[in-house]
């Protein structure tokens, strides 16, 4: 807190109830900025010892250079991009390092192929490299061995002190407190971890199906490698909430792992059947390249998990484009789980525009033409830009 003391309330109006007041120097963390130009901050902080959700003013809090610093440097709007700074990393290691078992490490990661970069850097963890420690806990994150992972990391920092890493490893050790999900099934494509309190064995059971289903399809349909079992991670809704620290809003992650919230009722029907297929889509085009952009990611997410463009939608985008409020595809590049609802409604109809517009004028051509070949990508967001009249 920068001020003497701050209102935290139940929305952004001045008028709107105080749920609490925080004294200066209380810490509060930042869930999202709301993109409608009134410095306004949905935050969670402790108020005798009771967690408090709520909006604050941007003039009340102290820290924020470095929140909006990230925000404007987010690669693209996809949940995928948690990972960013530690992907960041990987690739400086791989490109300065001369070692070829870390050349070799990384581009196992890259293939996503965890426990086979984990065999191969094994053998040099005994000399304490820095590197090497680094990629070994990005490789046991991947495989769902977040002790190992966070282990790994520590020791790295000790070696190394790095602001990116110690960043991230925080924030998983965090996750890590927050999370409840024990129970383990193997599927013949993903490794499913839920919580056994909260869900029935044959509901999880249910969902194993589903989510191997869904990746034999999606995998047909985008061309994707899947060396390794993917880990998908399902949780209640509060433990999602409080694990991830998204958005209100948000339904899924992924970070190298799939995240999604089951609903209340415990049911294993369409929407989550569309949950996760979205986020195996994220799953999908990050085993062929992490370098997509947001809006290609976004768009395929919802066109393969079935979602469709409203009429109502699709008039709203028209009168958009036509009144030049909307971004070019290229810059849809912030952090979609800071927006606000509002916004990112906007940004997911905007991708899901593009890729039936990108179906439709390119469908002789194909998208797995498309996917292997990523050097047309700029010349086809050109073209639907000119398409959607942005």
């Amino acid at each position: 807190m920068r001020s003497s003391h701050g209102d935290i309330r139940e929305g952004c109006a001045a008028d709107e109830p105080v749920v609490a007041q925080l004294a200066a120097g209380t810490a509060v963390s930042l869930r999202f900025a709301l993109n409608d130009g009134s410095n306004c901050y949905k935050v969670t902080a402790l108020v005798d010892g009771k967690q408090v959700d709520g909006y604050i003013n941007g003039s009340a809090l102290d820290g924020l250079e470095q929140f909006e610093r990230e925000r404007r440097e987010a690669r693209d709007g996809s949940s995928i991009r948690i990972l960013t700074p530690v992907e960041k990393l990987q690739k400086s290691v791989a490109v300065q390092g001369s070692n070829p078992i870390l050349q070799r490490a990384s581009q196992l990661l890259q293939a996503n192929q965890p426990s086979n970069a984990l065999n191969v850097l094994e053998p040099m963890l005994k000399y304490q490299d820095p590197d090497a420690l680094f990629l070994a806990g990005l490789a046991a994150y991947r495989s769902d061995r977040v002790k190992d992972a966070l282990d790994y990391w520590k020791q790295s920092l000790a070696l190394r002190p790095n602001e990116a890493l110690a960043s991230f490893a925080s924030r998983v050790e965090r996750e890590a407190a927050a999370d409840r999900s024990g129970q383990k099934l193997y599927g013949l494509r993903v490794v499913l971890r839920y919580e056994g309190e909260k869900m029935q064995p044959e509901v999880a059971q249910s969902l194993l199906g589903v989510l191997d289903d869904e990746f034999t399809r999606i995998s047909g349909q985008l061309g994707c490698p899947a060396d390794e079992r993917i880990v998908a991670i399902v949780q209640s809704r509060s433990a999602y909430l409080k694990s991830t620290d998204a958005a209100e809003w948000s339904g899924g992650q992924y970070d190298g792992r799939i995240r999604v919230s089951l609903p209340e009722s415990g049911a294993v029907g369409a929407q989550t059947r569309k949950a996760l297929a979205h986020e195996i889509v994220h799953a999908c085009l990050t085993n062929i390249s992490n370098s997509w952009p947001a809006w290609l990611q976004e768009g395929l997410a919802q066109k393969l998990s079935g979602d469709t463009l409203s009429a109502a939608a699709a008039a709203a985008l028209r009168q958009q484009a036509a009144e030049h409020t909307l971004p070019r595809l290229e810059n849809i590049g912030q952090s979609w789980s800071r927006m606000s609802a509002q916004h990112a409604r906007m940004a997911y109809n905007l991708a899901l525009a593009a890729v039936d517009a990108m179906m439709e004028r390119y469908a002789n051509y194909g998208i797995r033409n498309i996917l292997s070949n990523p050097g047309q990508l700029p010349a086809i967001t050109t073209d639907l830009d000119r398409t959607l009249g942005l």
